[in-house]
């Protein structure tokens, strides 16, 4: 689990002037949609208004675990803590992915200081913003993506090399994803800094010393708010705050890891590969549209709690946007990606985006078939 998995070939995109033409005239329409509406691409009273409700939330569900209210009802205080989960998410979802891609504010600092939230919930945000950023520039693209890096355990390519146990996949992947962010706390952060030196394009790291600092630090807070506090002060015996600490992770990133997973994996996706020299011949914003997906589009209520996480493909191609303005934005990618014949993967619902999900698993657990000479 902690060996080296990240390719030494550098990516990049070689398009033609046709495919570049797609993306001047989607961001000529953007720019015309903000500059109509005197809006500004960063958050607006909505998005603070959203970001001071998940706070709140947060600090109202941490004060009630620690009022000691709950301790004489299991049942309670577990779910009590799996609320608390559900919050880290989506703070996670509305706050600190917006922070990362400098899109919630023009002021830099906040954008960092907001994208820290991550190490609140248990995560790093030097490593996220890093491997995220990684993801973003080479979506679906093997060896340098690196949310297809998964030890083995899960072939989400035709290019991941085949075990046998990727049979069963599709029965213990959802099972498997229940267990995401606990692997993220223990495991992954310190697999990213400790062993690898690439990610994505961006090789031979040299991580900070304070990063060390803050990755330790960070993570002995986390663990001292959510699991030695519970023990020091609440009456409940230490086994079920233990469970409560694991419930924190347990639905949520089930949870977590759908949402993102179903944009991407799923049937009618595409794996495209780079040639010898690293080049793949494809726009990014094209290549964006033949390998994401979005769900729910028009679920207000499903789009407000994901942070629009679900309206995907505008998110890959205007990163530094506000998702807020995400639902506007989709329609002008529809009219213009309908102008150039170009395809938008869209599931009306998480149920359909889920099943489609699961086939791809399922065909990916067959071995691949051997090569002709």
């Amino acid at each position: 689990m902690l060996k080296k998995t990240t390719i030494r070939k550098r990516v990049r995109f070689n398009s033609s002037p046709k495919q570049d033409e797609f993306l001047r005239e989607l961001k000529k329409r953007v720019d015309h949609y903000f500059h109509e509406n005197k809006i500004s691409k960063h958050a607006n009273p909505q998005m603070v208004w959203k970001s001071i409700i998940g706070f709140g939330s947060w600090l109202l569900v941490y004060a009630l675990i620690m009022s000691n209210l709950l301790s004489q009802f299991p049942l309670l205080l577990i779910l009590a803590f799996t609320l608390l989960g559900f919050v880290n998410i989506f703070l996670a979802f509305n706050v600190m992915h917006d922070g990362t891609h400098e899109a919630y504010t023009d002021k830099r600092k906040l954008n960092k200081l907001l994208g820290y939230t991550f190490n609140f919930i248990g995560g790093n945000q030097y490593l996220f913003r890093l491997m995220h950023g990684a993801h973003h520039g080479f979506v679906n693209i093997q060896g340098i993506d690196v949310t297809l890096e998964t030890h083995g355990l899960f072939r989400f390519t035709p290019h991941e090399p085949y075990k046998w146990y990727h049979r069963y996949q599709h029965f213990y992947t959802p099972v498997l994803y229940m267990f995401a962010h606990i692997h993220w706390v223990f495991i992954k952060d310190f697999k990213w800094f400790f062993v690898e030196r690439s990610i994505g394009n961006v090789k031979n790291i040299k991580t900070p010393f304070k990063e060390y600092v803050i990755l330790i630090g960070t993570k002995v807070i986390y663990l001292t708010l959510t699991l030695a506090l519970p023990i020091i002060f609440l009456s409940a015996p230490v086994w079920l705050i233990l469970l409560g600490f694991v419930s924190i992770h347990i639905l949520p990133s089930l949870t977590f890891a759908l949402i993102f997973q179903v944009t991407h994996v799923f049937e009618g996706t595409s794996y495209p590969e780079p040639d010898n020299n690293g080049i793949i011949d494809n726009s990014y914003a094209i290549h964006v549209l033949e390998t994401t997906a979005d769900f729910s589009r028009n679920n207000k209520t499903g789009r407000w709690l994901m942070g629009c996480i679900n309206i995907h493909v505008i998110h890959h191609i205007f990163p530094e946007i506000c998702h807020i303005h995400y639902p506007a934005l989709t329609e002008i990618l529809i009219d213009v990606a309908n102008d150039f014949g170009l395809e938008y993967k869209e599931n009306k619902t998480f149920w359909i985006a889920l099943k489609k999900h699961i086939w791809m698993l399922k065909e990916l657990s067959n071995p691949p078939a051997p090569e002709l000479y």
